[in-house]
């Protein structure tokens, strides 16, 4: 069973890819699939960040990168909040290059059951939606009543709307919104994770980060989208329709813990 991931590698989505991977073996996965995108870097910053990222971590599962750097995609460079290198400065390159799988590849790979988690611009997800079958969809994106965080949108919508509508009319859904992220109980800006462990790390430098970039809280965006997936009981869902028509099933955080305590559960 593959864990597919799309991710434009930020802080919050090493965050996420650190999380899912300590627990995908104990979740049923003997696979796990990362798909750098473009989105919070360039797709080129993507592909580098995800090696650099999986050459810290030692999984008990078996670790895929997928090469989406020939494909055209939306993209900014926020090293604002991400840091210079997209992922908080926090990693240095790795000392061997590791091999990745070119998206088409990927795609004519794609068979069978996968959960899949979407962290970035919906832009590459309608062709992974249409191979195999898709037991759980989850991503972090779009905005119902929160205040937008990029022209007049969630940074993920605003980037490829029309693949984010797309994907949200056809296919059955969890939609982890800035909504369900800024929760009081989610905010760790006054109450940072303590530990030396890499997950904790990133968080912390996140944190930082929002000091730098005048952000009013600090939501491990994408890591709200891993604990949805891996703990829905945690969760309970509603629709609602956002500015643009389209009807979601938003997820609502009913959990009763804040960030610091479910950081590693």
């Amino acid at each position: 069973m593959k864990l597919i991931l799309c991710c434009d590698y930020g802080l919050d989505d090493a965050a996420a890819t650190v999380d899912a991977l300590a627990h995908a073996a104990d979740d049923g996965y003997d696979c796990v699939v990362l798909v750098a995108i473009g989105g919070n870097v360039p797709r080129a910053v993507s592909l580098r960040n995800a090696k650099k990222l999986v050459a810290c971590l030692s999984p008990a599962v078996r670790v895929e990168i997928v090469d989406t750097t020939a494909v055209a995609q939306p993209e900014e460079y926020l090293t604002l909040i991400h840091g210079n290198d997209g992922m908080g400065d926090l990693f240095p390159e790795a000392e061997r290059d590791r091999s990745a799988v070119p998206f088409a590849g990927f795609l004519r790979g794609l068979t069978g059951e996968y959960d899949l988690l979407s962290l970035g611009p919906m832009t590459l997800v309608p062709r992974i939606l249409a191979r195999g079958v898709c037991r759980r969809f989850v991503f972090m994106g779009g905005n119902i009543a929160e205040e937008p965080n990029f022209h007049g949108y969630e940074f993920n919508h605003a980037l490829d709307r029309k693949a984010f509508t797309e994907v949200v009319k056809r296919y059955p859904h969890t939609a982890v919104t800035m909504d369900t992220c800024r929760h009081a109980l989610l905010n760790i800006q006054n109450d940072p994770p303590e530990g030396d462990g890499l997950l904790r790390r990133i968080v912390r430098r996140s944190r930082d980060l929002t000091f730098v970039s005048g952000e009013k809280g600090c939501y491990i965006w994408d890591d709200v989208a891993v604990k949805c997936l891996r703990h829905p009981s945690w969760f309970e869902t509603e629709t609602a329709v956002d500015c643009d028509g389209n009807v979601l099933t938003v997820a609502r955080y009913v959990h009763a813990k804040p960030y610091a305590e479910i950081i590693e559960e």
